[in-house]
């Protein structure tokens, strides 16, 4: 692997896996009614028992419920009516929430449907290609982010450990095009054993050489209502020499994270020079939120697209003063925070074209807006 990737666009904040997850997913993202959404289902479901693959899973994924009409979740009832017995799993767009109708519910132990919010371990017994198909899967995700012009990624899982970070150094064995980083998740850092922070994982194992995947940041994912544990997951971080990414969406969040890093300064454990910790997201910060991230200096990992994509539920449920907090991005530029572009992919599309334009176009926080020369540097590799 490189150290120095070639001139080019890069994506710090994706999730490889999951791409690969959607590529081979009923795609019902266009849906913008409860009607459209259940018939992209229902449809989907016909054609694999059409197919003869009457025992296979289903699985859809990008429904958004803040973009359909009636603004909200399909329930497990109205998912029933359309699937019947093909057990089926309906990812939202942010990979945060799934349904799963009754069949899978029992398939999966549990008694009947669920709305599960962040419930991965669960997840994690849904039947997945072998390893041959997943690593084939994110390949190809790597080679549309090469044809986009983007030379380096940064995967941003917080499941992530060893053995997700070896199958996706083979996939990017065979896309040198694109430069790969992978975070760990806090919790799962003793399953890299020796491998430390900036190390490289190769396909076959080895901690060095030419090719593989760069062991990025501890990423912490706070529980959607708990956010006493990020103070535990940065000390976790810290005893094993790892900066940290915390995923913050909102005000307490942040605050949270502030009072974490603060208590657990880097320098205090002998941190690798040049590894600044991160904010992922920052999608609502208080101006003086702002001053401490400078005094800390954290590097903030922003989503342009997210404001312009989502204006009209940002718009709908946040007050106007609210508005003018969301998704900081002169206001970090002015106080000399380092900020990196990305997508989130598979949320939004690894398209630095579409993040530029969000940038300088911005409606909801027009304050916020950036010129399209420095929203360039942002998205730049070597940026």
């Amino acid at each position: 692997m490189s150290t120095t990737p070639a001139l080019g666009y890069r994506d710090d904040h994706l999730h490889l896996l999951a791409c690969a997850a959607a590529r081979r997913s009923a795609n019902v993202s266009a849906a913008t009614s409860m009607a459209e959404l259940l018939s992209t289902i229902g449809g989907a479901a016909q054609e694999r028992s059409a197919s003869g693959d009457r025992d296979g899973w289903l699985r859809a994924w990008g429904y958004d419920d803040a973009l359909l009409d009636e603004r909200r979740h399909p329930t497990v009832a109205e998912v029933d009516a359309v699937t019947g017995g093909c057990p089926t799993v309906l990812h939202h767009l942010t990979g945060h929430v799934a349904i799963v109708n009754s069949a899978a519910g029992r398939a999966l132990g549990l008694a009947g449907g669920e709305v599960l919010v962040e419930r991965h371990d669960v997840l994690a017994a849904v039947p997945r290609p072998d390893r041959a198909a997943t690593v084939a899967g994110v390949a190809g995700v790597l080679a549309d982010l090469a044809a986009a012009g983007i030379t380096a990624c940064t995967d941003a899982t917080h499941t992530n450990d060893l053995g997700a970070l070896e199958l996706l150094a083979e996939a990017a064995a065979g896309v040198p095009a694109v430069d790969v980083t992978a975070m760990v998740g806090a919790d799962r850092l003793d399953s890299l054993e020796a491998l430390g922070f900036g190390e490289t994982v190769l396909f076959h194992g080895a901690v060095s050489g030419s090719a593989g995947v760069r062991v990025g940041h501890a990423k912490v994912m706070p529980p959607h209502d708990d956010d006493s544990v990020i103070a535990d997951l940065v000390s976790t971080a810290r005893a094993h020499r790892f900066p940290v990414a915390v995923h913050v969406m909102d005000i307490d969040t942040l605050q949270a994270t502030l009072d974490a890093l603060e208590a657990h300064p880097p320098l205090a454990v002998g941190m690798p020079a040049g590894a600044p910790d991160r904010i992922e997201h920052c999608a609502l910060a208080l101006p003086e939120q702002l001053d401490r991230v400078a005094r800390l200096g954290i590097t903030v990992v922003t989503q342009p697209s997210f404001v312009t994509r989502r204006a009209q539920k940002y718009r709908e449920e946040l007050s106007s003063t609210e508005q003018e907090w969301l998704w900081p991005l002169a206001s970090l530029l002015r106080r000399g925070i380092p900020v990196r572009f990305s997508s989130d992919a598979p949320t939004v599309p690894a398209d630095p074209a579409e993040w530029m334009a969000a940038a300088a176009g911005r409606d909801v926080a027009p304050a916020e807006r950036i010129d399209v020369d420095t929203a360039r540097q942002l998205c730049l590799a070597g940026g």
